[in-house]
């Protein structure tokens, strides 16, 4: 048994929740969906995000930017844009708005990303770009009043670092001087319309171009309020220069036509990602948070995209523990976290059909709250005041908060590790040391729980057989089986102190709360 002990009078730091800030969603045109909306409205008001961000907002489906096929006009409509954040306003939420992809008629060679086709090559004419960025902001500006929009962000692409001029994919079909000359040009027209909005970059994939785009801004007085990246716990194994990584050996178009060639590299494929969490060490994701953190300079840092990435692990307690454990772990470091995403309506590779996929939502695409969108819900209750010390032992953390207008003291017990590594039920014992209560007092406590068995609809769904599609029956029972349960304790006061101990299965969390009033 693990034992951790409490002075309930000692250090505290403010625990401001950056992991509410905001979440990601699908592409623009999703959010005029009604199904979409009613899941960003729950999010909101059980989970408290304040902010959406997605790509495409400048996609030909948005119908922003069209050109006529015969007189070659441009005409431009911000009238689907209008609908969405007049959306977001009306739920209390606002846009963290992704400047992208490029309208078709601007692009300056064809290519693009995703079922939806998103345009992502760098501008023909920038000056063109320039006077677009020029029109919409001061759209923004004339509908929502300067007071309202300068609390938004505009972040200028997305993972520009993904691609390349010669890329067959990707997110940028330039190279990282381009993507500067193009953020440049952006944030210029941006702050041209109002020096008081907030602008920056470079939402990279896996914390890249950090140091390079300070030093750019700071050298050529670009301006930029915020440095933006993207980070999830395999970018070290899939990405960006690791051998064997499965960014190696992509097959030519020669390559692709050969059927023996093809079945060798898909097998070499499924036995490199069978064994991808094996490479993938705990706690990873805070270690690149910490160097990003220091290439960010005095910059304030936000991570625009963030997820375990692990398929359907993600949907069940793995992926709970692993938000719980990464939020705390990152404390006072980046200013917000978006988290990707709040609903499997996500339709990058088409709409997928099955409740239970390993999408990136919160949500399923029916409305069930995942044991990750529970996870979520647990740490909005937490207070106000995170104590400085916790325990961290072997795969169990305890971090303890302490919530002053509930008169509480909570204690968020994390058992996990990274897939594929050794773990088991751990039990702690907490004990609570210098309480200012009267003799022989008895405190109400309670205890929330995610794991195998509790908030964990997947578990269900497989029980049911794992259905491609739901029946309304089977989808009440989804959304019965995702519920949290509060089991209430009582624990008795000796000499100041208290103790109580808890269980907390093989990648589970539990919140306990210890009322002091």
């Amino acid at each position: 048994m693990k034992q951790y002990t409490l002075n309930v009078n000692s250090a505290v730091k403010p625990l401001e929740k950056y992991w509410e800030l905001c979440v990601g969603s699908c592409h623009a045109t999703t959010a005029l969906r009604e199904d979409y909306r009613k899941q960003l409205e729950q999010c909101q008001r059980e989970i408290g995000f304040r902010y959406v961000r997605f790509h495409g907002l400048f996609d030909d489906d948005m119908s922003v930017l069209v050109q006529d096929s015969f007189s070659k006009d441009v005409r431009v409509s911000f009238t689907n844009i209008d609908s969405i954040f007049d959306f977001l306003l009306s739920i209390n939420m606002k846009p963290f708005v992704e400047l992208g992809f490029m309208p078709d008629c601007l692009k300056s060679k064809p290519a693009t990303i995703f079922h939806y086709k998103g345009n992502t090559a760098p501008p023909a004419d920038h000056d063109q770009w320039a006077w677009f960025i020029r029109k919409f902001v001061r759209h923004l500006l004339d509908r929502y009043g300067r007071t309202e929009v300068r609390q938004w962000f505009f972040e200028v692409w997305n993972e520009p670092n993904l691609g390349g001029p010669d890329s067959p994919d990707g997110f940028f079909a330039g190279s990282m001087e381009d993507y500067f000359k193009l953020y440049r040009v952006t944030a210029e027209a941006v702050k041209a319309e109002d020096p008081c909005l907030r602008v920056g970059g470079p939402a990279t994939s896996n914390n890249a171009w950090i140091p390079e785009m300070v030093k750019f801004c700071r050298e050529n007085q670009v301006p930029i309020d915020f440095i933006s990246t993207h980070h999830y716990p395999t970018d070290v194994v899939l990405g960006y220069g690791v051998e064997d990584s499965a960014n190696f050996g992509r097959p030519t178009p020669e390559q692709l036509e050969d059927p023996e060639y093809m079945k060798t590299y898909r097998e070499k494929m499924e036995a490199f990602h069978a064994h991808l969490w094996e490479r993938v060490d705990r706690g990873v994701v805070t270690r690149m948070t910490q160097k990003a953190f220091q290439e960010a300079d005095g910059i304030p840092l936000y991570y625009t995209e963030w997820n375990s990435l692990a398929g359907l692990p993600s949907d069940g307690p793995f992926g709970a523990s692993f938000i719980a454990k990464t939020v705390l772990d990152g404390v006072g470091m980046a200013k917000g976290y978006s988290y990707w995403t709040f609903s499997d309506i996500f339709e990058e590779n088409g709409m997928p059909s099955a409740e239970f996929h390993g999408g990136f939502g919160l949500l399923t695409l029916h409305g069930v709250p995942k044991a990750t969108y529970r996870a979520f819900q647990l740490l909005h209750t937490l207070g106000d005041f995170l104590y400085e010390q916790k325990l961290a032992d072997g795969t169990l953390d305890v971090y303890a908060v302490k919530h002053v207008p509930a008169g509480a003291l909570q204690f968020l017990v994390v058992n996990h590790h990274s897939l594929l590594h050794s773990i088991a039920e751990e039990e702690v014992q907490i004990t609570l040391k210098d309480l200012e209560v009267p003799v022989n007092t008895v405190l109400k406590a309670q205890v929330e729980r995610i794991d195998d068995n509790h908030a964990n609809a997947i578990a269900c769904w497989r029980e049911l057989g794992s259905p491609e599609y739901v029946t309304k029956a089977q989808l009440e029972a989804l959304k019965s089986a995702s519920g949290m349960e509060r089991e209430l304790l009582e624990i008795s006061v000796e000499q100041k102190e208290a103790s109580v101990t808890v269980k907390v299965p093989a990648m589970g969390l539990a919140l306990l709360t210890v009322y002091l009033l």
